[in-house]
């Protein structure tokens, strides 16, 4: 594979990462108040309740994706097997 296909397979991977994360953080939430809050509280405070509850997880799984991410990088060289997503105003084409 080259450095191009290896940026655009991590970005995939990555993001199916993240996603997955907020799932799992979302049910670690959801579970517990769905069974001892939610059944006692009133359908608008569920309704909030359950937009906490995803924004909450969306918050969470950010430090996590970043220790990953981060533990990702000591493992593999970046600059040998990745395209740089930004490149510097001195390395681009001459015209």
């Amino acid at each position: 594979m080259n450095k191009k296909l290896n940026t655009l397979v991590f970005f995939v991977v990555a993001t199916a990462i993240n996603i997955v994360l907020v799932m799992v953080g979302a049910l670690l939430l959801l579970i517990p108040y769905a069974l001892w809050v939610a059944p006692f509280a009133p359908p608008p405070v569920n309704l909030i309740a359950l937009v906490v509850i995803v924004l909450g997880s969306m918050a969470a799984s950010f430090p996590v994706y970043r220790k990953l991410v981060e533990w990702f990088q000591k493992k593999v060289d970046i600059e040998k097997y990745f395209d740089p997503i930004i490149k510097s105003a001195g390395r681009g084409r001459r015209r």
